[in-house]
C-alpha cells in the first residue's frame, strides 16, 4: 500500500476496475526515470496475481457496441469487437430469432444504448458459460440474411456487418433449411430411467437439487430498481446449500453455482442424474401487479390453479427461447402405465413437501395469499424427482425486491425451507431403514 501511495504521489493513476489500473506520468523524465520502477511494478502484479489467471489464458473478446441502422423492411446490424472473433450464426423460428455464439466475451457498451429499432424487436446478450457467450436478436417475423461481412477500422477494431431483410415465410425457411445447424445440447450419460447408477436407495445420502433460476444471457426478471432475477436467485441458492447441509446425511447439488445459462431441460436432468430425491426451483419473478408480494410455492400441473400462476410458468417455460434455444414439441401422453404410476406418486410426494415448506415459511415470512399453487412449469417435470419451484417474492413490488437483497432474510427464508427439507428427509430416510 505504501509502494502504491508513493506511486500516486510521482503519477496521476487511473482506475479502470478491478483488473486495470492505467498510470500517467505528469512529465516526460519523470517516466523515462520510472521505467525501470513500472517494469518492475509490473513483475509484482504478475506475481500477486491469483493463481487461476495463468500467463497464456486467453482474455475475453470485447465488444464495444451494437449499432443498428434502417427500418422496418431492412436493418443493418454492425458490431465492433476488440479483435476478430469466431462467429456460428443460427436462425431460428418459432419465434423468428437470429443466433450469434461466439467465445467469451465481455459486453462493454450501456444496456441503455442498445435499442431495438427497425426489423429487431428484441436483443438480448451474454455468457451461456465460462468459454461461450451469445446475443439473441428477435425479429418480428420471417427474415433472410446476408452477411457477416467483416471489417477493420481505423483504430484496428474488427467490424461485423450483418444484413437483415424482411421476407416471405417461403424463403425464410427455405434459408433455414439452408443454416440449419444442430439444436443445442450438452452430453449427458443416459442411464437407465435416467439417474446415475451405482447406489441403491439404502446407501445414497438423501439429496437434494437446488436451482438457482435463469443466469448468463437469461437475467430472468428485473426490479424497479434494478435487481436481477439472476443474481438474487443465486445468491438464495448457495445460502440454501449452506443451510441444507447442516442436515445429517444430507447432500445438496447446485444446477448451477455461476453466472452461467443452463436450459429448462438440462436442469431437469442434472435432478434425474443425481438420483435427486427433492428437486427445489428457486426465482423472484415480476407480474403487472405491483402490489403483489410474498412467497409462493408451486407445484406441477397442466391446469395452472389461477391466471397468474399460468402466466407466470408461460413466463418461465419461454427462458429456453430467451437463451436462444428451439422450443421443445409438446409432450404426447403417456401411455406408459409403469412411468404414469411413477408420476402420480412423485406428484404426491411433491405435494407433502410443498406442504411442509409453506408451514415452515409462514412461520417467519410474509406469503402471498393461497402461498401453494400449481400451473405447468417445465423445470418440475421429472417424472421420479419431487420437485417444487418458490417464488421468493416479486421483484415488481419494491418492499420484496428490497427484502430479496438482505443478507439476513436470505439466511432466514433459506434456513426455513431447509427445516421442512429436514423434516420430509427424516420420514423418507426412516421408511428406507
Amino acid at each position: 500500500m505504501r509502494f502504491f501511495l508513493a506511486m500516486k504521489e510521482l503519477a496521476n493513476i487511473e482506475d479502470f476496475g478491478d483488473d486495470v489500473v492505467a498510470f500517467k506520468f505528469r512529465n516526460a523524465r519523470m517516466a523515462g526515470g520510472l521505467r525501470g520502477l513500472a517494469a518492475l511494478l509490473a513483475l509484482v502484479f504478475f506475481l500477486a496475481a491469483p493463481s487461476g489467471a495463468r500467463a497464456g489464458d486467453p482474455l475475453p473478446h470485447r465488444l464495444f457496441s451494437i449499432d443498428l441502422t434502417g427500418d422496418d423492411q431492412s436493418t443493418t446490424v454492425m458490431l465492433q469487437f476488440d479483435r476478430e472473433p469466431e462467429l456460428v450464426l443460427k436462425m431460428l423460428r418459432g419465434p423468428e430469432r437470429l443466433i450469434l455464439d461466439l467465445p467469451a466475451t465481455a459486453f462493454e457498451m450501456p444496456s441503455e444504448e442498445v435499442v431495438p429499432k427497425g426489423l429487431i424487436q428484441s436483443i438480448r446478450y451474454g455468457a451461456m458459460d465460462s468459454e461461450r457467450s451469445r446475443i439473441v436478436i428477435g425479429l418480428g417475423g420471417p427474415f433472410t440474411l446476408e452477411g457477416p461481412v467483416r471489417t477493420t477500422d481505423e483504430n484496428g477494431h474488427h467490424q461485423l456487418t450483418l444484413q437483415l431483410d424482411t421476407a416471405s415465410r417461403n424463403a425464410f425457411e427455405a434459408m433455414l433449411r439452408d443454416r440449419a445447424a444442430p439444436a443445442d445440447a450438452i452430453a449427458v450419460s443416459t442411464q437407465k430411467n435416467g439417474r446415475l447408477d451405482g447406489n441403491t436407495a439404502q446407501d445414497k445420502p438423501f439429496t437434494v437439487v437446488v436451482d438457482a433460476g435463469h443466469g448468463g444471457i437469461d437475467i430472468g426478471a428485473r426490479g424497479r430498481n434494478g435487481a436481477k432475477e439472476k443474481d438474487i436467485t443465486l445468491a438464495f441458492a448457495r445460502q440454501l446449500k449452506k443451510q441444507i447441509e447442516k442436515i445429517d446425511g444430507v447432500r445438496v447439488i447446485l444446477t448451477r453455482d455461476d453466472d452461467s445459462f443452463v436450459s429448462l431441460s438440462q436442469r431437469v436432468r442434472i435432478g434425474r442424474q443425481a438420483g435427486a430425491d427433492l428437486f427445489v426451483s428457486v426465482h423472484a419473478d415480476s407480474v403487472r401487479q405491483a402490489y403483489v408480494r410474498g412467497a409462493t410455492v408451486y407445484t406441477i400441473s397442466k391446469k395452472a390453479s389461477d391466471a397468474m400462476a399460468a402466466e407466470l410458468a408461460d413466463s418461465e417455460n419461454a427462458a429456453d427461447a430467451v437463451a436462444g434455444l428451439d422450443l421443445p414439441e409438446e409432450d404426447e401422453e403417456v401411455t406408459d402405465i409403469l412411468l404414469d404410476l411413477t408420476r402420480r406418486e412423485t406428484k404426491g410426494f411433491s405435494l407433502r413437501f410443498a406442504r411442509k415448506v409453506v408451514d415452515s415459511m409462514e412461520e417467519v415470512l410474509v406469503m402471498i395469499k393461497r402461498p401453494h399453487r400449481h400451473a405447468g412449469f417445465r423445470v418440475l417435470t421429472a417424472p421420479d424427482v419431487p420437485s417444487i419451484l418458490i417464488e421468493l417474492g416479486y421483484l415488481s413490488n419494491k418492499n420484496d425486491e428490497k427484502l430479496l437483497q438482505d443478507e439476513d432474510w436470505r439466511r432466514k427464508a433459506a434456513a426455513a425451507i431447509a427445516a421442512a427439507v429436514k423434516k420430509y428427509a427424516n420420514v423418507r430416510m426412516a421408511a428406507f431403514r
